[in-house]
């Protein structure tokens, strides 16, 4: 017969087991669910873009990215000029070589001011060569597409996990690599924004909201830069 002492080792070890493995579902399931909200939204986000370039004219200026170019409201920054934001939150390299049609060819734009890569090192994660490969064939085929148009790429910004852990997987040391990858780019218009907004190495907090995404102060450093090129 087995002493009380074991069977309840046994029977606490079993029920941590189990909460484990509920804790892990939970947590993949969460993650799973995540994934499809972005897709969702992603797609969503597209169909809305196709309905409004119904009413854009051609000639104008794009702001293609995730949400640091979602939430730069270059309406207001840059009223002389006929703009379109295209950044959609979270989105990443992948997520932009699906949407090109909508978000830039459809527009027949004269300028593209493209800001991708961060949420690469953090959501998918699977090296920089392969980022700066997805980066490379966005810019080929944005290139291609027109040979009048004019692409800049907007460095991808730092970030500062000093100040809240927004930044996750993100590093300034990987940023800085793939910016310096890109810079070298055949024909690529290359706007160093990077460095205007560090402080000892990282972001500077006067310009961020958690680490990661700007305020309006960083913003204006952005809009500093941008408007030499507009």
């Amino acid at each position: 017969m087995i002493p009380v002492e074991i069977f309840i080792i046994v029977v606490l070890v079993l029920l941590a087991i189990n909460y484990f493995v509920f804790q892990y579902g939970r947590k993949k399931g969460a993650n799973d669910f995540a994934q499809l909200c972005f897709i969702a939204g992603l797609m969503g986000k597209t169909q809305d873009f196709e309905h409004f370039n119904k009413y854009s004219k051609p000639g104008g200026v794009v702001f293609l990215g995730d949400s640091i170019t979602q939430d730069f409201n270059v309406y207001e920054y840059f009223p002389e000029h006929r703009v379109y934001n295209r950044g959609i939150g979270a989105d990443t390299s992948k997520g932009v070589l699906g949407r090109l049609n909508e978000s830039v060819f459809q527009l027949k734009p004269k300028k593209v001011f493209l800001n991708i890569g961060t949420n690469d090192l953090d959501l998918i994660d699977d090296g920089i060569d392969a980022i700066f490969s997805r980066i490379s064939e966005i810019i080929e085929k944005i290139q291609n597409s027109d040979k009048n148009l004019i692409l800049y790429f907007i460095s991808i910004y730092p970030v500062n996990p000093n100040v809240t852990n927004t930044p996750g997987k993100r590093k300034n040391e990987d940023i800085s690599e793939l910016n310096k990858r890109i810079q070298e780019i055949t024909g690529i218009n290359y706007i160093n924004i990077y460095d205007k907004l560090l402080k000892d190495g990282f972001l500077n907090p006067d310009y961020t909201i958690e680490g990661l995404h700007m305020n309006q102060s960083g913003y204006e450093v952005i809009k500093a830069e941008i408007i030499k090129h507009i």
